[in-house]
């Protein structure tokens, strides 16, 4: 009985999809599932539901892929404690918010595949709440996300770097600020269900700022190009500003309270993730500070 069925085995339970499972694991359709009957035919139970297409796991099958997640997890405990060297091995499944994922991901590969050649990394995005209920649920390792607390809730979160948000407006504006841009042109609110949108949303009820007309979009792009365009103003992290707006948007700061925003690695609590948290950690943050410093 091989390690790599038990790994093929709790794919197929996370992802609910054979040809899935092939495509990461790097397997044709067939060697996943004759793989899958080689299994059955050990442990003499049938694992799996061939009435339906793709198969379903029985109950019996669900019970047998989670103990074999904890074989797997314990296997790679024990790989991890063997490596000699302190450079970060094995395969990786992150997220990251949009937001975060257009001005770090690039980076992030490009620094990776130099200080972590033996590494493998798949990437995805999404809003920080989703992307934390699949570090919850084990369809991903890790992910760089808005924190906000109901979502990164019993999760280990980590900042990597906390960034200013500052108050967009387009060029012609004379307004002194929040209080006089909410009297006088519509609020360009990135989606409210995200964690920047979140923020956002807490910020305005804080500091009591109504328009009359918002407009709600899901692109920080899209939103700097409509305040270049003078169709409103935003709230948004000031490196996306910049990025996308460069010397055709106002850059205001938000008075008279600050706002910031803390994009941060989240994980969950196990020993196996404790063996290479702190090296993807320390991956990322020096991916960041190279940025931070050309950008200055």
């Amino acid at each position: 009985m091989q390690i790599s069925a038990f790994e093929t085995l709790v794919a197929i339970a996370q992802h609910s999809s054979f040809s899935r499972t092939a495509e990461i694991r790097n397997m044709t359709l067939s060697a996943v599932s004759m793989q899958m009957k080689s299994l059955e035919e050990e442990l003499g139970a049938s694992l799996f539901d061939r009435r339906y297409r793709p198969p379903k796991l029985t109950p019996l099958g669900i019970r047998v892929a989670q103990d074999a997640r904890t074989i797997v997890d314990a296997f790679s405990v024990l790989k991890s404690r063997c490596v000699s060297t302190g450079e970060l091995t094995g395969a990786y499944r992150i997220g990251f918010v949009p937001s975060a994922g257009a001005r770090i991901l690039p980076n992030f590969l490009r620094t990776a595949k130099q200080l972590a050649p033996k590494a493998m990394f798949h990437t995805s995005t999404g809003l920080s709440e989703t992307l934390c209920e699949q570090v919850r649920t084990g369809q991903l390792d890790a992910a760089v996300v808005t924190e906000i607390s109901d979502a990164t809730f019993e999760l280990c979160c980590e900042t990597l770097i906390r960034d200013e948000m500052v108050v967009a407006a387009p060029l012609p504006s004379k307004a002194g600020g929040l209080i006089e841009l909410s009297q006088t042109h519509p609020f360009l609110h990135f989606i409210p269900s995200s964690g920047i949108g979140k923020l956002i949303a807490q910020y305005c009820d804080q500091m009591q700022l109504k328009s009359s007309d918002v407009i709600i979009l899901d692109s920080i792009e899209a939103i700097v190009n409509c305040v270049k365009n003078g169709i409103g103003y935003a709230l948004l992290p000031k490196a996306d500003v910049i990025r996308y707006g460069a010397d055709q948007v106002l850059v205001l700061p938000c008075e008279p309270q600050p706002l910031f925003r803390n994009i941060s690695l989240v994980t969950r609590e196990d020993a196996l993730t404790e063996t290479w948290r702190p090296k993807l950690k320390s991956l990322l943050k020096t991916d960041l500070t190279d940025m931070d410093e050309m950008e200055i």
